[in-house]
């Protein structure tokens, strides 16, 4: 009863829908929300994208910060962000493992008896993304860190600085990225939760399937939304070099 009686409060403060950002965002209550599950350098970037082309929230990174502290404060920050970027009624965010953990230690110590954030968001629904090829996800996300360019759009496509290489640098990535897969499988596991899951090699070599599937699951277009939007923003950065990279790694490893 007492976890109702908060979920009822955040939904109220939810459907107050102040002027959105997007003056084209209409205003509606939230009738269904997901989370996107992923580690770095596993596409999320575009996948959010994608998401957003076909009406379904403007997914971000939405808790990278801490609420506020207070109890008060952080049910009315969590309501303020569901609100302000939900899109005709649909709320998506993506989280890292530590994110989410940090998020749920917040809203445990503001709201008795509560378990996840399936308990305040409404039709809430779990994706997860993953990437076969750990060692080049690693060197992906060393490349990104020297580099500091997490997206590189088509105009930009090799213009960026090449990647000194740097054998601890990727082991340690890689070793972050198996940890980080470990936690949200544990996570899920422990939660009995079934999420969607997203291998980002097989989703972008067969998009129109594969998003088609993701976009059922998550309830089906927005209704403003008549067909599929496969537009692309982001280019793929890897190259030759990526790949040179990849293969004096594994050579290092072997030793």
């Amino acid at each position: 009863p007492a976890l109702q009686v908060m979920r009822a409060r955040v939904l109220k403060i939810v459907e107050r829908t102040p002027p959105s950002p997007n003056p084209t965002a209409g205003h509606t209550t939230v009738k269904r929300s997901y989370t996107i599950a992923f580690t770095m350098r596993s596409g999320s970037n575009e996948i959010c994208n994608l998401l957003a082309r076909n009406g379904l929230g403007s997914p971000g990174e939405f808790f990278q910060t801490r609420l506020p502290a207070s109890p008060g404060l952080i049910l009315d920050s969590f309501s303020r962000i569901v609100n302000r970027y939900q899109f005709e009624g649909v709320f998506g965010s993506k989280m890292s493992h530590e994110h989410r953990a940090a998020l749920d230690e917040q809203l445990s110590s503001a709201i008795p008896q509560y378990t996840r954030i399936d308990d305040l968001l409404p039709d809430h629904r779990w994706v997860w993304l993953v990437r076969q090829d750990k060692i080049l996800q690693a060197i992906s996300w060393c490349r990104a860190e020297t580099s500091n360019r997490w997206a590189e759009s088509s105009v930009q496509k090799g213009t960026g600085s090449v990647y000194d290489y740097d054998f601890h640098h990727i082991l340690s990535r890689v070793m972050m990225i198996y940890t980080a897969e470990l936690a949200w499988e544990t996570y899920f596991r422990e939660h009995q939760i079934e999420p969607f899951k997203i291998v980002y090699e097989n989703f972008f070599r067969d998009l129109d399937h594969e998003l088609r599937k993701l976009v059922d699951y998550l309830g089906g277009l927005a209704p403003s939304r008549k067909s599929l939007d496969k537009g692309s923003t982001f280019a793929i950065q890897r190259n030759e070099h990526t790949y040179a990279l990849r293969q004096r790694f594994v050579a290092d490893l072997s030793r």
